[in-house]
C-alpha cells in the first residue's frame, strides 16, 4: 500500500502504524470528506469475521472508537489524534481515566461484546478524554481456541514478551470460555498499571509471565484500603470472585474513592442534589431492580452509574407483606437483605464494594431488618419476636415478644423503637426486656396504624401513620422524651427516610405519586428548605404496608427499588404453562374470580384505593366500589351475586351486590382490621381473618344465608384464636365445607395448614391447635386454594 492508493472510497493520505493484524493507514472517506483511520489486513476476512465487525459497529459510545465500514480485508474507523494510556497516573486521573474504559465496557458487553485485548496500547488519551481501540477485532462470547494469533505468537515469539500476554485472564490463558469478566481482569491489569507504573504480572520469559497470572499475586498498591481491594477483586484468578459487571466494578471504584480521606473525585458545585448510582439489585419478575446510589453535594460530574448486584445462586430476593426488607448500615459500607437460597429464606448481607452475599446463620423467617448505629449488629424480625445478631458472628439473641412487625430503628443511647401489625409504636431495651408503648394512636383520624419508625439527631424519630382515609395518612416526627408532642411533616401514603448530611441539615426522601424526591430538611427545627428534587422514578412500594423500598445511611447511600411492583394477570394451564394475558400490567394487590372464571374482583386495576371488576374475556374494568377507604380483599359468594369485602376506617367486612347497585352494607364492627378471605360453598360461612394486639391474627367466621345476607342476629365468633399467626383461610370446596386450610407461623416460620371445619353434628367446633393437620413440605407457603376434588 502507497500513498494517494484507493481502497474503494476511501483515499490513503500516510502511514501511521503497523499491527499483527497488518498496517494502519490515515485515510480520507471521498464520499463524506471525512478523515478515517483504516486498518489493513494481510488476509482476506472469514464470513463470521464481518458478521462480528458489522456487530462492533453498531456500537455507538463516546469512549469507544467507532468503526464505519467493513472492507474484505480491511477495517475502516474513527481518526482518532491521541497518546496511548500509560502510568504511573495522580490518583484523581488514574480514577477518572478507569471509569471512561469502564463505562464503553459496559456499553460493549450489553451488547454482547467483548474486547479481548484490553491493554495500554488499545487505550487512547485524548484531548475529550478516553478512547478505546480495536473493538473491531473483537468477539462475541466463545472459548480461546489454543491457536488463536495473539496467544501462539505470545508463546512463540523469541526474546520478547508481547504486550497482550500480560492482559490475559487466567480463563483465556487456559482455552476456557470467556466472557465479560475477563475484560474486567484485563481492566484490573489496566488499573494496576496506571496507579504503580509496573505491570500487575512480569516475567522474564511467556512461561513465567503466564505462571504469574495463574498462580500470583500482584504487589499491593500503595493506594487506600478501599482502593487496593477493588483493585484485588478485579484481579481474582477465579471470574465467579471478580466483580460480575463493569458497572458493578465502577460503583465500587466510586466508593473507594468516597472513602479514601486524601481523595476527591469532585468539588461542590451548585445546591440541588446529585446522585451517582452505584448498584443495582436484580430482582427478575418479583421486582424489577433495586439501585444503590451515593449522594452528597453534587460534583461537577453529574453522569449516572448503575451496577448489579445478582440474588444468591439458585436462589431469589424476597419482598413482600410479612417478608423481606433490606436496610443499609449507617456507615453506607454494607447491605442486609432477605433472600431465598440453599432452600431457605432469611438475612443475607452484602458489602457494597464486593460482589459476593452471605448469609447470616439462623435467621430463617427472618424479615424487615435495621441496622445497629455502629452498624456491628442487625435487628429484624422472625415470626413473632424481634432478634439480633452480630456480625462478628454468634447466634440471633431474642429481643422481645414483638408480634407481627412493621420496622424499627436502633437509638444510640440502646433502645429500640419498633411498628407492629395495628398499633402505635413501642420502645424496648436492644439488650432485651417487655416492650413499652411509644405513640397512641388518635382514634378521632381514624388512626390505624403508626410504622417504619427512624431516628433522626437529637432523639428524635420519624414514624408513618396510616388511617382510614388517605387525606389522614402522613409522616410525624416526634421526640423519645414527649412522644405526644408530634409534627406532621408530610401528608403520604407511605413512609419517609431521612438522609443525613454534615451541619444536621439532611434531606427528607418520600414519594410524590411514584416519583422518589428529597427536600432538604433540617432536623433540629423540623423545617424544610428549597425545594424538592425529583431522584428517581418510577420507586417501587407496597401500599398495604404503607412502605416505600427506599433506604438511607449516614454514610451518603441511597439504596432503592428502581421498579414498581407491576403484575400481570395470566391464564395457566395445569402444568403451570401460560395460556394467555388478561387485562393490563398493573399493581394488583388483592384479586378474587368468580365462581365461573368470568370476572375478577381486585384493587388497583387502574389505580386507586377502589376495587374494580375486570371481565376475563373483553378485557374490561369497571369500578366496583368509589370513595375515599381503602378497598382490599374481595371474596365472591358462591352464586356469583355478591361481594364481601374489607373497607372503612379500620377495614372491617362490608357487603355489596356484585351488579354494583345499591350501597355497601356493614356487617362486623371492630376496632381490629379484619380481611375477608372466603365464603363457604353452601353460602352459609363467610371466612375473615382479625389482627389484635393481644393473639395477633386470628380466623373468625361470619354466619350468613344463602341468598348472601348476613343471618338473622349473627354475630362474628373466633374459629381459631391462638397466640400464633392465622391466615388467608379457605373452606374446602364441599358443601358444608369440612376443612379449612390457612397459612401459620406456629413452627416459626410460615406455612400452610389445615383442620377439620365441622363435627358430624353439622355445626362449627373449635378445637384445639392440636387437632389440625399439617402439610408435609409447606415450609414457606402462602395464599393456599381448594382443587374442587379436595386433594
Amino acid at each position: 500500500m502507497t500513498r494517494g492508493e484507493k481502497l474503494g472510497p476511501y483515499e490513503t493520505i500516510e502511514a501511521i502504524g503497523a499491527g499483527g493484524m497488518g498496517e494502519v493507514w490515515k485515510a480520507r472517506d471521498t464520499r463524506l470528506d471525512r478523515i478515517v483511520a483504516i486498518k489493513i489486513s494481510k488476509e482476506q476476512f472469514s464470513e463470521r469475521f464481518e458478521r462480528e465487525a458489522r456487530a462492533v459497529a453498531a456500537l455507538n459510545h463516546p469512549n469507544i472508537c467507532q468503526l464505519y465500514d467493513v472492507g474484505p480485508n480491511y477495517l475502516v474507523m474513527e481518526y482518532i489524534e491521541g497518546a496511548p494510556l500509560k502510568g504511573p497516573l495522580p490518583l484523581e486521573k488514574a480514577v477518572e481515566y478507569a471509569g471512561q474504559i469502564l463505562e464503553a465496557l459496559d456499553a460493549a458487553h450489553r451488547k454482547g461484546i467483548t474486547h479481548r485485548d484490553l491493554k495500554p496500547a488499545n487505550i487512547l488519551v485524548t484531548k475529550q478524554g478516553i478512547k478505546l481501540l480495536d473493538f473491531g477485532l473483537a468477539k462475541q462470547a466463545g472459548p480461546l481456541a489454543a491457536g488463536d494469533a495473539t496467544l501462539t505468537q505470545a508463546l512463540t515469539q523469541h526474546g520478547q514478551i508481547l504486550g497482550t500476554l500480560q492482559y490475559m485472564s487466567p480463563e483465556q490463558l487456559q482455552g476456557k470460555d470467556v466472557d465479560a469478566r475477563s475484560d474486567l481482569f484485563a481492566f484490573g491489569c489496566v488499573l494496576y498499571e496506571i496507579l504503580t507504573g509496573k505491570r500487575a504480572f512480569e516475567g522474564e520469559s511467556a512461561a513465567s509471565v503466564i505462571a504469574a497470572i495463574l498462580e500470583r499475586e500482584p504487589a499491593a498498591v500503595s493506594a487506600a484500603p478501599p482502593l487496593e481491594r477493588v483493585v484485588r477483586r478485579a484481579l481474582a484468578k477465579d471470574p465467579d470472585q471478580r466483580f460480575q459487571c463493569a458497572r458493578d466494578l465502577k460503583a465500587a471504584l466510586t466508593w473507594a474513592m468516597e472513602q479514601a480521606p486524601s481523595a476527591t473525585v469532585a468539588k461542590p458545585g451548585r445546591s440541588h442534589w446529585q446522585w451517582i448510582a452505584a448498584a443495582t439489585l436484580v430482582i427478575g419478575a418479583l421486582v424489577g431492580g433495586w439501585s444503590v446510589a451515593r449522594f452528597r453535594q453534587p460534583p461537577a460530574d453529574n453522569r449516572v452509574f448503575h451496577v448489579q448486584i445478582l440474588p444468591p445462586e439458585d436462589g431469589h430476593f424476597v419482598f413482600g407483606v410479612d417478608a423481606g426488607g433490606i436496610a443499609l448500615s449507617p456507615d453506607g459500607r454494607t447491605a442486609a437483605f432477605i433472600a431465598s437460597g440453599n432452600g431457605k429464606t432469611g438475612l443475607w448481607v452484602r458489602p457494597l464494594d464486593g460482589a459476593t452475599a452471605r448469609p447470616i446463620a439462623g435467621t430463617e423467617g427472618a424479615h424487615y431488618p435495621f441496622w445497629s448505629p455502629d452498624s456491628r449488629s442487625i435487628a429484624f424480625f422472625a415470626g413473632t419476636k424481634l432478634q439480633r445478631v452480630d456480625l462478628a458472628g454468634g447466634a440471633p439473641l431474642t429481643v422481645c415478644t414483638a408480634g407481627q412487625g412493621r420496622g424499627g430503628a436502633w437509638t444510640s443511647d440502646g433502645r429500640i423503637v419498633l411498628g407492629t401489625l395495628a398499633s402505635g409504636l413501642f420502645q424496648v431495651p436492644a439488650s432485651g426486656g417487655a416492650p413499652s408503648p411509644l405513640t397512641t394512636l388518635d382514634a378521632t383520624l381514624g388512626e390505624r396504624f403508626h410504622r417504619w419508625p427512624q431516628m433522626l439527631p437529637g432523639g428524635r424519630f420519624l414514624y408513618a401513620v396510616q388511617s382510614g382515609k388517605s387525606e389522614n395518612n402522613g409522616v410525624y416526627a416526634a421526640s423519645l422524651a414527649k412522644p405526644a408532642e408530634r409534627v406532621r411533616l408530610l401528608t403520604t401514603d407511605t413512609n419517609a427516610v431521612y438522609a443525613p448530611s454534615l451541619g444536621g441539615k439532611g434531606y427528607l426522601l418520600w414519594l410524590r405519586g411514584g416519583t422518589l424526591v428529597a427536600q432538604q430538611f433540617d432536623s433540629a427545627t423540623l423545617q424544610f428548605a428549597g425545594e424538592a428534587h425529583a431522584l428517581a422514578d418510577p420507586v417501587a412500594k407496597i401500599t398495604t404496608l404503607g412502605q416505600m423500598h427506599v433506604a438511607a445511611s449516614g454514610g451518603g447511600v441511597l439504596l432503592y427499588s428502581a421498579s414498581n411492583l407491576a403484575s400481570q394477570f395470566t391464564w395457566l394451564d395445569r402444568a403451570g404453562r401460560p395460556l394467555s394475558q388478561v387485562g393490563e400490567p398493573g399493581e394488583y394487590i388483592t384479586f378474587r374470580l368468580s365462581g365461573d372464571g368470568r370476572v375478577a374482583a381486585t384493587r388497583d386495576a387502574p389505580g386507586g384505593s377502589d376495587l374494580w371488576l375486570l371481565e376475563t374475556e373483553r378485557n374490561v374494568a369497571s369500578r366496583f366500589t368509589a370513595d375515599s377507604n381503602l378497598n382490599y380483599f374481595p371474596v365472591w359468594s358462591p352464586d356469583g351475586r355478591t361481594i364481601v369485602f374489607s373497607a372503612g376506617g379500620f377495614r372491617n367486612i362490608f357487603r355489596k351486590e356484585s351488579s354494583g347497585a345499591g350501597t355497601r352494607e356493614r356487617l362486623t364492627q371492630s376496632p381490629n382490621p379484619q380481611f375477608a378471605t372466603d365464603w363457604s360453598r353452601d353460602g352459609r360461612w363467610v371466612l375473615y381473618y382479625e389482627a389484635a394486639p393481644e393473639t395477633q391474627r386470628d380466623l373468625w367466621v361470619l354466619p350468613m344465608m344463602p341468598d348472601g345476607r348476613p343471618a338473622p342476629d349473627a354475630k362474628p365468633r373466633p374459629y381459631l384464636r391462638t397466640s400464633f399467626n392465622e391466615t388467608f383461610g379457605r373452606f374446602s370446596p364441599e358443601s358444608p365445607p369440612r376443612w379449612v386450610a390457612y397459612q401459620s407461623d406456629e413452627t416459626g416460620g410460615t406455612r400452610s395448614t389445615s383442620r377439620p371445619s365441622r363435627s358430624p353434628a353439622g355445626s362449627f367446633r373449635f378445637r384445639r391447635a392440636v387437632d389440625s393437620i399439617r402439610n408435609g413440605g409447606s415450609e414457606g407457603a402462602s395464599y393456599s386454594t381448594w382443587r374442587r376434588t379436595t386433594r
